[in-house]
C-alpha cells in the first residue's frame, strides 16, 4: 500500500489564509459584542470557515493498494477498484474535485464515471496503478471513455447482425 499526498497550489493556500482571516475577523466581532448566541455563532463560523478547509488541506491523499485506489479528502472518500479504471489523462479542468492543484489527472472508471486527482508524484502514482497503458495523449479521459463505450456498442451490434 502506497500513500500519495495531493500536490497543493499556492493559490489554494492563499484562499485558505483569506478564509481563515475572514473567519477570525468575523468571530472577533461576535465575541466583542458578547452573548451566548454570538459565542455559538462564532464557534460555528470558525468550524465551517477555518476547520473544514484545514481538514481538506491536511487530509487529501490517494492510497493505492489491495487492488483499489482510495481517495480521501476531508469527510469525503471514494474507493475505486483499479481494474475498473479505463483511462487516465492529464488535465487542468477547474471543477470541484479532491485535487488541490490544477496539475491534475482525470481518472475515468466504471461506466463513464470520472474523478480528478493531483498527486505530487504523478509518474509513480500512474506506475503504481499499473495504468501506463491507459494514457492516451491528445484525448480527454471523457472522450476516451466515450470511444470505448462506442466501440463496445458497435461490436455488440455487429454480433447481433451476424447472429440474425
Amino acid at each position: 500500500m502506497e500513500v500519495f499526498k495531493s500536490k497543493i497550489d499556492k493559490w489554494i493556500l492563499i484562499c485558505f489564509a483569506l478564509s481563515l482571516l475572514a473567519c477570525l475577523l468575523g468571530t472577533s466581532v461576535m465575541i466583542k459584542v458578547g452573548g451566548t448566541a454570538n459565542y455559538v455563532i462564532a464557534a460555528v463560523i470558525l468550524i465551517i470557515g477555518a476547520g473544514f478547509p484545514a481538514w481538506i488541506l491536511a487530509s487529501t491523499k490517494y492510497v493505492v493498494g489491495d487492488g483499489d485506489l482510495k481517495i480521501i479528502s476531508g469527510p469525503f472518500s471514494w474507493n475505486i477498484p483499479i481494474q475498473s479504471i479505463t483511462s487516465i489523462q492529464e488535465t487542468q479542468i477547474a471543477i470541484t474535485s479532491p485535487a488541490l492543484s490544477f496539475d491534475r489527472l482525470e481518472i475515468t472508471y466504471g461506466e463513464g464515471k470520472a474523478i480528478l486527482v493531483s498527486p505530487e508524484d504523478k509518474a509513480t502514482f500512474i506506475r503504481k496503478l499499473g495504468a501506463e497503458k491507459l494514457i492516451v495523449p491528445g484525448k480527454s479521459a471523457q472522450q476516451q471513455a466515450t470511444d470505448k463505450v462506442s466501440k463496445t456498442s458497435n461490436k455488440k451490434s455487429k454480433r447481433n447482425q451476424q447472429n440474425s
